[in-house]
């Protein structure tokens, strides 16, 4: 025996309903009603059998009794005669309404898993069923852009990978023709091993980090002199590009994890460095509305308005024109992703505001030790 649709399962369920209310209503009429009415009969048995005897009296009431039970029985039935179907109309129009979004959601639902993640429904009002309606299509909005970021995720990462794995058989080839000595060609393949290592390292990183299985104290940090301490670490290298690095420190105590926010300002760091060519770097770490402001800004390339929203984004570039090929320095896009996801687990965040031509400013807000 097969199961019962949805829409019978409804439309029994309201005719269940409407026959145990038809069912009370009899019963009380029937236990009821003789009461209300018999009053009424014997008084109009007196007024019609005044003259007679008490056994025709009797008798009369009887009939009245008889007639009120008889017009009132026929009137339930006709009443049902009527009643039943069109209830059966409305439930069956009600169970439709509620069934047929159900069923889109099912079948939408059923093309979504064959892989047709472009799927959605129509707007269905302002009720639960509308509500379930625009959050399924808020679902499969999520799912599409995670299968696209899927399929640029190995994408970027075969073609990263691709990079020093196409060095690594250049310079194998090389040595077996002899284009290369030995010493040279092992020297050469040390690089870009070790590039390919970096490259996985920032992967497994980057993986650990938005599954949460970093580890994340919070624990009071003197965030002034850790911002000197690493400034210190990377001052040569701004000093061999000929750019001022400076520093605007306000003593201050915050809520972290020394050895991520180390990680994140040596990230900003090395960014603003890898991207400025003339003019300065600029430190600042200052006191705003009850939190701690670690802003890195720098006179370099900057960044174009339509690329702002993406540079959370794993793997994103905003220099497309420019390739780990070309300067192996660029890393592969993760670590202001890596950087926003440490900051969120430290009780802060991250912002970044940049014009083309003038420079970027990084933003980062943490919160003060008591």
């Amino acid at each position: 025996m097969s199961a019962w649709s949805l829409r019978s399962k409804l439309i029994a369920a309201f005719l269940a309903v409407i026959f145990i209310a038809g069912i009370v209503l009899v019963v009380i009429l029937e236990l009821v009603a003789p009461a209300f009415y018999r009053t009424h009969a014997v008084e109009m048995a007196r007024a019609m059998g005044s003259g007679t005897d008490g056994t025709q009296s009797q008798a009369l009431q009887n009939d009245l009794e008889r007639g009120f039970n008889t017009a009132l029985t026929q009137s339930l039935l006709l009443a049902a005669l009527i009643t039943v179907p069109l209830a059966l109309v409305v439930s069956a129009a009600i169970s439709r309404r509620i069934v047929e979004p159900v069923s889109k959601v099912s079948l939408a639902s059923a093309r979504i898993a064959a892989g047709r993640y472009e799927e959605r429904l129509p707007a269905a009002g302002r009720d639960e069923l509308g509500e379930l309606t625009a959050n399924f299509n808020r679902m499969a909005a999520i799912l599409e852009q995670t299968e696209m970021r899927r399929v640029e995720l190995i994408g970027t990462v075969a073609h990263e990978l691709r990079t020093p794995l196409s060095g690594l058989k250049g310079y194998a080839e090389g040595m077996l023709d002899g284009v290369f000595s030995v010493p040279h060609a092992a020297a050469a393949i040390g690089r870009e091993v070790m590039r390919l290592e970096r490259l996985l390292g920032d992967l497994q990183h980057l993986s650990q980090v938005e599954a949460g299985a970093i580890a994340v104290r919070r624990e009071a940090v003197q965030l002034s002199e850790l911002t000197r301490e690493v400034c210190a670490q990377l001052e040569p290298l701004f000093v061999k590009k000929q750019l001022e690095l400076r520093l605007e420190l306000t003593a201050v105590r915050v809520i972290g994890d020394a050895d991520r926010l180390e990680q994140v300002l040596h990230n900003l760091l090395s960014n603003a460095l890898r991207h400025t060519s003339v003019g300065q770097v600029t430190v600042r770490v200052t006191l705003e509305q009850g939190s701690a402001l670690l802003t890195v800004t720098d006179t370099g390339e900057g960044i174009d308005a339509s690329d702002l929203p993406h540079v959370f984004e794993r793997f994103y570039r905003a220099d497309k024109s420019r390739s780990r090929a070309d300067d192996p320095s660029l890393g592969i896009g993760v670590g202001l992703t890596v950087a926003k996801h440490l900051l969120e687990a430290m009780g802060g965040g991250i912002a970044v505001q940049s014009q083309r031509g003038v420079g970027t400013t990084a933003q980062v807000r943490l919160p003060i030790s008591p």
